[in-house]
């Protein structure tokens, strides 16, 4: 697991070179994931420079990058795991290629000179960010796995395209240009993630999931990525306990291949489903295999009531007797740690629960070197409250669109504060158009909301309901629940959970491996019947049935609490006085993007007590802390220190 980086020039060479200075700038800048090596490679023609830093997983003493084939035509930066690369590398061998190692890189740069990059993207199982160049041909490729495990960003400056695992590695070249994307800002307001192929920096692209580029060096721009893979709903007609077996066995594979390791590893217990099941399958396999080391399970909570799943992590780490870790938050961890997990973001932190997470992978990270994770089995399986609430929007369709709105929206206005939940499913029901309540269930705000406190002429008319509209245009599928799993593939997952899952295990030296999001895995669960999903109020209803095999069916069948930090009744309390002055002060307010009185009536509803607007304070101050950073400082990780330092100051204001 690995760091990429690297620049190539567009047109001509004659001139252009990079300066050491910049170079080792702009791989210092990923340096935190991959602090056992570093390297680079400057073409003959001096037209492409690769950089790498490197986690060492599989192959240490072999596994330096960047790597080239035998004759040094063809050079590789790769961050990733392949986790079939054994069965490459025979298939290779047999086709007369030589190996000088036996780590997964090799794998690839072989496997594009036999089958090209289409044939190669086809045949590797795993998660992977790439960029090959071939002297030969002088051709340069970007290549970004199926599901987008791994990120890959890119941008073109004065006809040299730059591409790295993260945005810092771009801004460390000269000149590049630092300013707000109003269409990622519109949809980040909303989503609270930015989707593909948007970042918030206008200038700057994300490669999406299942997607590569191809280009000729004497190109004049980089040209439009190409989709390699899709998942598909067409539906397979297949008995209930077949389905369940076939989930069981693609699962236990899953996780067998990822455990494909020269170092040691664990998993993240949440105590949900998900993970334990993971947990279980790499118990079996341990007990199978012989091997005598227990299996090493991690897991979070806080010091709230009622924000903690860790008695069901400890009974499910008791019965297969995994040598267990626990890690305790409070929200003095959160001001603490927010400035720099914004820095390592690089764009607004969209998920409080990645500062937690960040807490568990660095105390992992004492231990072992990979961890396993269930990131993935809700988008799959339909696991969330919406994916049985949505259901219901069609019993709603006989009411004028104004009339539903307002009937729905007024009783939700009158539910305490305590019922954020069904005030949210009111709200997100109220809502008759499908990519806008879709675009709602998560949001930070929705479509009225953010009308009603975005200054006009602020924000970008295309608003996260048409960037939806653009992927539900391509499901195969016109059932409501195959088209919400479809886009949460496609956006949610993508662009939220694994990039939080990425940044934070790497920025503690740990790899994140998900299981569930294995290629075949996927494609099997999306043609599934909706009914094995989700029906009626029951949600996940296939996984949950598969989980009764492993776990006590109390931890299976109570009320999902997930991942959830609680920001409620910190920002009501302790960090109430920091959301004030964060966002009330004229530093905020200054920056044109909300009237003040929304905003300010905004916070004042959530402090008194009168609706629950957790979700979009933490937007917010997750928008304003990235602006501070990024925009009106310089977004190094010594910008990060001193906003730190602000922060501790801020922290202590009385509310």
């Amino acid at each position: 697991m690995c760091g990429i980086v690297g620049a190539v020039k567009l047109r001509g060479t004659s001139e252009w070179q990079l300066s050491p200075d910049v170079r080792a700038r702009m791989i210092d800048a990923l340096r935190y994931r991959g602090p056992d090596g570093r390297g680079d490679w400057t073409s003959p023609d001096a037209a492409c420079w690769l950089g790498h830093t490197r986690l060492a997983i599989i192959d240490q003493a072999g596994g330096h990058q960047p790597m080239s084939n035998e004759d040094g035509t063809v050079w590789i930066s790769f961050n990733g795991e392949i986790y079939n690369h054994l069965e490459l590398h025979r298939q290779l061998e047999a086709a007369g290629h030589c190996f000088a190692s036996r780590c997964d890189t090799e794998a690839l740069i072989h496997g594009y000179e036999e089958w090209g990059i289409r044939g190669l993207l086809d045949r590797a199982d795993g998660m992977f960010a790439f960029a090959i160049y071939d002297t030969r041909t002088r051709t340069f490729i970007l290549g970004r796995d199926r599901l987008g495990i791994k990120p890959l960003y890119y941008t073109v400056s004065d006809g040299v395209l730059l591409f790295g695992s993260e945005i810092k590695a771009l801004l460390a070249y000269p000149g590049l240009r630092r300013e707000v994307d109003r269409a990622a800002l519109t949809q980040f307001l909303t989503f609270r993630y930015v989707p593909a192929p948007l970042t918030m920096f206008k200038d700057v692209a994300k490669l999406p999931a299942g997607h590569y580029v191809e280009m000729q060096l004497d190109a004049s721009a980089a040209p439009e990525p190409m989709r390699y893979w899709d998942v598909s709903f067409c539906r397979q007609q297949v008995p209930f306990e077949d389905a369940l077996a076939k989930v069981d066995g693609l699962l236990e594979t899953a996780v067998a291949s990822h455990l494909m390791s020269d170092v040691p590893l664990g998993a993240q217990l949440s105590g949900g489903v998900d993970s334990s099941l993971i947990v279980a399958h790499m118990e079996r396999l341990r007990q199978r295999s012989g091997a005598a080391e227990r299996v090493r399970t991690f897991s979070i909570g806080f010091d709230a009531d009622g924000f903690s799943e860790l008695p069901y992590a400890r009974q499910v780490a008791e019965q297969y007797n995994t040598e267990h870790h626990e890690v305790i938050v409070g929200f003095d961890d959160f001001v603490r740690e927010f400035a720099r997990l914004c820095w390592v973001y690089d764009e607004p932190v969209s998920e409080p629960a990645a500062i937690p997470t960040y807490l568990l992978c660095r105390f992992a990270s004492q231990h072992v070197k990979v961890m396993l994770t269930g990131e993935g089995g809700d988008e799959l399986f339909g696991g969330y409250p919406k994916c049985a609430f949505d259901q219901y929007s069609r019993y709603l369709n006989w009411l004028p669109t104004t009339v539903r709105r307002s009937l729905l929206r007024g009783g939700a206005s009158m539910l305490p504060f305590s019922k954020r939940r069904a005030r949210v499913a009111l709200e997100n029901l109220a809502i008759a158009d499908e990519a806008e309540r879709l675009a709602s269930w998560f949001s930070g705000f929705d479509a009225v909301a953010l009308a009603q406190i975005a200054q006009p002429g602020a924000l970008d008319g295309h608003g996260a309901a048409a960037r939806l509209r653009q992927e539900l245009s391509r499901c195969d599928s016109d059932h409501a629940l195959d088209r919400m799993l479809y886009a949460d593939l496609h956006t949610w997952l993508v662009d939220d959970l694994l990039i939080k899952g990425d940044r934070m295990s790497m920025a503690s030296g740990v790899e994140a491996r998900v299981p569930f999001l294995d290629h075949h895995l996927v494609e099997y669960a999306a043609g599934l019947p909706p009914a094995y999903k989700a029906k009626g109020t029951r949600t996940k209803i296939l996984l949950k049935k598969l989980a009764e095999r492993y776990i006590p069916r109390e931890t299976i069948y109570r009320r999902k609490v997930g991942f959830t930090v609680p920001l409620t009744p910190w920002f009501k309390g302790p960090l109430a006085g920091f959301v004030r002055e964060i966002l009330l002060g004229d530093r905020a307010l200054s920056r044109g993007y909300f009237k003040p009185e929304a905003l300010r009536r905004l916070v004042n509803e959530h402090l008194s007590g009168q609706v629950d607007r957790g979700r979009s304070l933490w937007t917010l101050l997750s928008l304003e802390i990235w602006h501070r950073l990024f925009l009106d400082d310089d977004g190094t990780e010594a910008a990060a220190g001193r906003l730190g330092e602000g922060l501790k100051v801020t922290s202590q204001a009385a509310p």
